[in-house]
């Protein structure tokens, strides 16, 4: 029964190529789309000048993260191909 769990789940259904384009492109729009609800959910609030200020470092920590991830798929499926 392990077996066939381990193999039903071991099965591949698209190429590693078509993932890493795929997660590459989900991590650029959703880095895209973080950065654009974030300042207009900042434009909206009434802050002061240090209160925008660190909400602006802090909502391009999030959106950053994604575009090296994005960045970093590639190399990452690569390395897991040569070791196995």
């Amino acid at each position: 029964m392990k077996d066939a769990i381990a193999r039903f789940f071991g099965r591949t259904i698209t190429s590693d190529a078509f993932d890493t384009r795929l997660g590459q492109a989900v991590c650029f729009v959703g880095g895209m789309l973080m950065v654009v609800v974030s300042m207009w959910k900042l434009t909206r609030l009434e802050l002061s000048e240090a209160q925008f200020f660190f909400g602006l470092l802090l909502s391009l920590c999030v959106p950053l993260l994604l575009f090296i991830v994005g960045l970093v798929l590639p190399i990452a499926t690569t390395a897991r191909k040569q070791h196995p």
